[in-house]
């Protein structure tokens, strides 16, 4: 293994690590109910593309439209989805965040950043600075990783990327 892969592994490992720790600090510290995450990757990926359809939520995450079909109805009752009909074709259902789920998304991503700076104090700050200035190379790469290239196996039809700073 080179240096790149180590630090690839590292990056990757240390990435997955804060996002499970901070959602999951986040719904404690805000008083939310905890979602499956299905139900979280679907709120994502509306709030990014109000408007959408469950194919495109299906395509855009890589799942079957049934069982984004039945995420959506868990979120529609939950309040935090709404459902329309497509003014251009009645048969279609276009999908938006509620302003209660818009809220509760604001409140988690004010969280996540005060969780976060709490932690920088427990590193140095040549670290803190490097991480700060690496936030929007990350952002991309996030954007990418969620829009770029298909992945080998897959049949996904590339998404629109989400806009930048959500």
């Amino acid at each position: 293994m080179t240096n790149t892969d180590a630090r690839l592994r590292q990056l990757a490992t240390a990435s997955h690590v804060l996002s499970r720790t901070l959602r999951r600090t986040g719904e404690i510290q805000v008083g939310l109910e905890p979602l499956p995450q299905s139900e979280y990757d679907v709120l994502e990926f509306v709030g990014s593309h109000p408007g959408a359809s469950v194919s495109d939520v299906a395509r855009g995450l890589r799942l079957q439209t049934s069982n984004v079909s039945n995420t959506v109805r868990q979120l529609v009752r939950r309040g935090l989805v709404e459902r329309t009909a497509d003014p251009r074709d009645q048969r279609r259902v276009l999908l938006r965040l509620t302003a209660i789920a818009d809220r509760h998304g604001e409140m988690l991503k004010a969280t996540w950043a005060s969780v976060l700076a709490g932690l920088l104090p427990g590193i140095s700050e040549r670290d803190a600075e490097l991480l700060l200035a690496a936030a929007p190379a990350l952002a991309r790469l996030a954007d990418l990783a969620a829009t770029g290239p298909t992945p080998p196996g897959s049949t996904r039809a590339p998404v629109a990327p989400a806009a930048s700073g959500t």
